[in-house]
């Protein structure tokens, strides 16, 4: 939105801005008005009192000639009588452009005096230009806001870096009305959005060479530089991430537009300075977050690694987790903790002495009692790690069945939570299908079957249908991820029941 016109509501301010003019005669006050705005019209004083009993509207049906001409938008000297009004002050008009529209500003009053007048319409002209200026700053700073009002709740919606910086820049691309958007990155790479926040290509006839350097001079500076290329005005910003990697934003609109303003680089050094503010924090918790499962699937190898027998065990268990959460329609942040939780189901096992874990043959009944003791042990290690609520409850509980027949506390169907019974599913079939120190792998047929011979007893029927489903899909959409993961751990083998 640009204003098109502005109008002077206060005579006194207006001398003031003035400033003091000398004008040579009888010491008649000065009376300046401004007509023909978009707003309401601004008589001169003199002839607010004079002619119109006070009413700026009264200009139709109470002024004179030269007075309606101006508020129409003319300036008409032939109603003046040697440069006098009707009852006899002088007064003197004139047209000012304002963008696309104009207004007309008399004087009444002051003797006629050509170079005076003509010092007061270039003053008035000045202000009003400035007017206009301050209007568009205002309405800038005005969308600068809106801008990151509207960014707040859209970026907390994305988790992903990318589409966060996608985001961003359709939003500077909007506001500066650009045709064409670019980001020259910090290993060198460029790519570009069209108008419409596509992936697109650099407008015919510009420079490699110059953008390069208009980059390398936002890269070493840090401020914002304009230039003009070919028929396109750029302007160029910097939104750094983290470790002070700076992407370079280039801006591009035809010249034609017009050039950039003083307010469009302060719009957009303050935009990129937010928008990598919020970068940069996404990119922090992403680091943290990577470097906190990477420190997870250590832990998990290292238990893995107690019983050769269930090597990557863990791994898959996590994997058959998440697969069967996504059928029960768990969020992208509930879906990570359950994958992470069936990852650390066995971590109480790392108190479990291995002449016990890796024992070939039957275990006694006090010796399965010590094992059935690593729930606890796992929760009791996870405990102090704050936001893990749910990790502790598939740890604690992965080993309960609905029948009440399970430990450590013998809960019955919906008393187990749900991420435990979706563990429990996935970590029965990886044991059936895997071979341990006692009996061979059974094949995924007869898993399958004794899977479906524990619902509703030992097994939870809707994760377990949930694991058919879901496993299913997996198999045929991703064939070799399949066969990394559930094929190559071991050798097939008939099944030996």
């Amino acid at each position: 939105m640009k204003p098109t016109s502005a109008v002077v509501t206060d005579e006194a301010l207006l001398q003031n801005l003035l400033g003091d003019i000398s004008l040579p005669g009888n010491g008649t006050p000065l009376s300046v008005g401004v007509l023909a705005t978009l707003g309401n019209p601004q008589p001169p004083a003199h002839c607010m009192r004079t002619c119109l009993n006070s009413r700026a509207d009264a200009i139709e049906s109470h002024g004179c000639p030269f007075l309606v001409a101006a508020a129409e938008g003319r300036v008409d000297d032939g109603c003046l009588k040697d440069g006098h009004c009707p009852r006899g002050y002088q007064a003197a008009a004139r047209q000012i452009a304002l963008g696309d529209k104009h207004a007309v500003v008399v004087t009444v009053g002051a003797p006629t005096h050509v170079d005076t007048v003509a010092h007061l319409f270039e003053r008035v002209t000045q202000l009003l230009e400035e007017n206009t200026g301050f209007a568009e700053e205002m309405i800038q700073n005005y969308e600068q806001l809106n801008l990151i009002f509207d960014l707040i709740p859209q970026i907390a919606e994305l988790s992903d870096t990318r589409a966060i910086e996608r985001l961003l820049l359709q939003k500077v691309r909007h506001l500066l009305r650009a045709t064409s958007l670019c980001v020259h990155d910090s290993r060198g790479g460029w790519s570009w959005l069209d108008e419409y926040g596509e992936a697109g290509a650099p407008p015919p006839g510009l420079s490699a060479q110059q953008l390069e350097l208009v980059a390398s001079t936002v890269r070493n500076t840090s401020h914002i530089q304009v230039a003009t290329q070919s028929e396109y005005e750029l302007l160029a910003g910097a939104l750094v991430h983290l470790d002070n990697a700076v992407n370079v934003v280039i801006a591009l609109r035809p010249s034609r537009n017009g050039a950039f303003t003083a307010g469009d680089m302060m719009l957009t050094d303050s935009v990129l300075a937010f928008g990598g503010q919020l970068i940069r924090n996404n990119e922090l918790h992403e680091r943290l977050h990577a470097l906190s499962f990477q420190i997870t699937r250590a832990l998990v190898a290292a238990i893995d690694k107690k019983d050769h027998y269930t090597s990557g065990h863990s791994e898959r268990v996590g994997f058959l987790t998440r697969l069967i959460a996504q059928e029960f329609g768990l969020s992208a942040a509930e879906l990570q903790i359950t994958e992470w939780a069936g990852l650390l189901h066995d971590i109480g096992k790392i108190g479990i002495p291995e002449t016990i874990l890796c024992k070939p043959g039957k275990l006694t009944k006090e010796e399965f009692d010590v094992i059935k003791k690593h729930p606890r042990m796992g929760y009791d290690i996870l405990k102090p790690i704050a936001s893990f609520e749910l990790v502790l409850d598939g740890v604690l509980y992965h080993h309960e069945n609905p029948d009440g027949s399970g430990y450590p506390k013998g809960l019955h169907g919906d008393q187990i939570p749900l991420v435990a019974r979706i563990i429990h599913v996935a970590d029965t079939f990886d044991a059936l299908t895997s071979t341990r120190s006692y009996r061979e792998a059974f094949s995924y047929e007869r898993a399958y079957e004794i899977i479906r011979q524990d619902m509703g007893k030992r097994m939870d029927r809707e994760a377990a249908e949930a694991f058919f489903r879901a496993f299913g899909k997996f198999q045929e959409n991703e064939p070799e991820k399949f066969e990394r993961l559930f094929l190559q751990h071991r050798e097939q083998t008939d099944d030996p029941a």
